[in-house]
Formats: structure tokens, C-alpha cells, sequence
């Protein structure tokens, strides 16, 4: 009788699976951690909010070759600006440049994502980014995105934005925004002058005020509030916008910083543009007998730089005609 009521060992082997089976069936009923559903398709979908980025106040763009500060001068963000770089030097950015970086942004392809982890972050070099992207909107909202390495064996990249937590692995942008310099950004122009967007014009000679127009409603006056052709008015804004640089100062040493610094104090003509997005003033002053250690063409012209005073560009002395200007010749 004994022998039938002792368990075998099979018997206690199904009595031990059948209790860890019990036990993990109430452990997951208690400590269960119900996930969403993960929607793969918004996961590999592009992170970058491009309709939020098509009203813009300002780009700032740090790669390889420096940091460019753009700046736009249309009233309500339009992308097609004009857009007007402040850093490092005055100059006119090329019309086509931050369309052309948004669409790049447009179709990014994910591959994969990270968790935006410390380790992450240095394994994919987006805590010493080739790229970064500081947007800032007209809505006061502000984006940064940065670009890691390029990995060869894939030829992907990797991506990190503000507003995210992830670490996006995709292919590499349509442009190399990495090595963008100077000559890919700007033109030779000095300015961007956007007439619906001012509020204010005024300009400088070594004598004083020479003229200030200003803006009421959509009507144009002088110093003197008298009324001024809008015509008239429109052809000057063309002008200054006309006005061009023949060579452009980079990598100055002390002295010649020093020397650029002191020509400028003494400005022959001060612009300063009031507008929605502030005021911003540019000086102009001759050079003579060109600049030390620096082995120019020319010996005799002029300077002109923004109110920072660390960059300046070069005119030609027959530029100066875009200044000269009578309230009479606007009526």
C-alpha cells in the first residue's frame, strides 16, 4: 500500500512545472506593465518638424568651418527671406540656401533610433556634432538639431533633436551642410533689405542725420514728415541693396583686427535699419594706404561692418554712390 501512494519521479517533476507555471501566471498578473502598441510607422517617420521651421526668425549654423548666424528680414518668417548674415561677416545670404537646407531636412530616411543615452551620445560623436542647426521660429519656439558621424560602413549618420529623446540613425542630407563655408552661403551683396519689414531707415554722414525715412501705414516721409514717393523710395532700398564687396577679411591677426577696429570708429557713413526684429546698424570707413601686412590690389577703399565689429567686407569707393542720397531726389 505504501508503495502505490509513493510519488515517482516523474510525478514530481510535473507537479514542480505546473507550480512554476502557476507562480510566473500570478507574478505577470500582478506586476504586469501593459506597453501601448508601438506604431513603427510613426517611429521611423521623419523627427523633424519641418512645417514648424517654414516661419523663421534666425538660423544659426556651426560646422567644421565656423559658426554663421543668419538672420531674416521678411516681417512674418517667410522663408524666402531676404535673409541677411550677421556672423562673422555682413553679407547677403544667396536666396536659395535655407530652402534648400529645409527640403534636405524635408526627406530624411530613419533606419534605426537609440535612446539618448550618455553612451550613445559619445558613441555617435553628437557630443562633438559635425553639424548643428539652431532654428528659431516667429512663434518664440526654438529647435536644435545636430549631426553625428557618418558611419562608412553604412553610410548613415545619426541625428539628435531638442524636443526628442531619441538618437534617429539615418541617411546622410541630400547637402553637406558640414563643410558649407562662406562662398556656399552668401553672395557678394552686402545687404538684405526687406522694405515691408522696415519701420525705420536712417543715415549718417561725418556732418550729421543726412536723411531718415520712416514708415506710416503703407506711405513713406522724410525727417520733416513730409510725404515721399514710394516709387522713389522702393528704387533707393534697390540701391543700397546693390551695394557690393570686392574681397572679404578672414583670419585677421591682433594687429590688423586692431587696425579694422580703429578705421571703423571714424565712419564716413552710418546706416542703421529699424525693423520688426530690431535695429541694426552698419559702418562704413576708408582705408588708406591699405592694411598692414595684408597684400591688397588695391591701397585706397573702403570698410564696412556691422555694430559687432569683428568682420568686415571691402568697397570699392564708386560703391558709396549707393549711400549719397536727398530727401528732394524721393519726392
Amino acid at each position: 500500500m505504501k508503495a502505490i501512494l509513493r510519488p515517482t519521479l516523474s510525478s514530481l517533476l510535473v507537479i514542480g512545472f505546473a507550480l512554476i507555471l502557476l507562480f510566473l501566471g500570478l507574478f505577470a498578473e500582478v506586476f504586469d506593465s501593459r506597453t501601448e502598441e508601438v506604431n513603427l510607422a510613426q517611429i521611423y517617420a521623419n523627427p523633424i518638424p519641418v512645417i514648424e521651421l517654414q516661419s523663421l526668425k534666425s538660423l544659426r549654423m556651426t560646422n567644421k568651418q565656423g559658426v554663421f548666424v543668419l538672420e531674416n528680414t521678411h516681417p512674418e518668417g517667410n522663408v524666402e527671406g531676404p535673409w541677411q548674415m550677421v556672423e562673422p561677416q555682413a553679407l547677403k545670404v544667396k536666396a536659395d540656401v535655407i530652402p534648400k537646407i529645409l527640403d534636405a531636412l524635408n526627406v530624411i530616411r530613419v533606419r534605426n533610433f537609440h535612446p539618448l543615452e550618455p553612451i550613445n551620445i559619445t558613441s555617435f560623436s553628437l557630443d562633438n556634432p559635425t553639424l548643428t542647426l539652431n532654428f528659431a521660429t516667429t512663434k518664440n519656439k526654438s529647435y536644435e538639431i545636430k549631426m553625428g558621424l557618418i558611419n562608412p560602413i553604412d553610410n548613415s549618420s545619426y541625428l539628435s533633436l531638442s524636443s526628442q529623446n531619441q538618437i534617429y540613425q539615418i541617411d546622410p542630407i541630400e547637402i553637406t551642410l558640414e563643410s558649407y563655408d562662406l562662398a556656399q552661403l552668401v553672395e557678394s551683396r552686402v545687404l538684405a533689405i526687406n522694405p515691408d519689414s522696415l519701420a525705420s531707415l536712417e543715415l549718417y554722414s561725418a556732418k550729421g542725420l543726412e536723411i531718415k525715412l520712416l514708415k506710416k501705414e503703407d506711405l513713406w516721409v522724410d525727417q520733416n514728415g513730409l510725404n515721399l514717393e514710394i516709387g522713389k523710395v522702393k528704387k533707393y532700398f534697390e540701391r543700397l541693396e546693390d551695394l557690393k564687396s570686392f574681397s572679404i577679411l578672414t583670419n585677421l591677426t591682433g594687429e590688423q583686427q586692431k587696425f579694422m577696429e580703429t578705421a571703423i570708429a571714424t565712419p564716413v557713413f552710418t546706416l542703421k535699419l529699424i525693423s520688426s526684429q530690431g535695429v541694426r546698424s552698419y559702418f562704413v570707413s576708408e582705408i588708406k594706404n591699405g592694411i598692414p601686412g595684408m597684400n591688397l590690389a588695391k591701397s585706397n577703399f573702403y570698410a564696412l561692418s556691422s555694430e559687432e565689429k569683428n568682420s568686415f567686407v571691402l568697397i570699392e569707393k564708386d560703391q558709396l554712390k549707393s549711400f549719397t542720397i536727398d530727401s528732394a531726389d524721393l519726392k
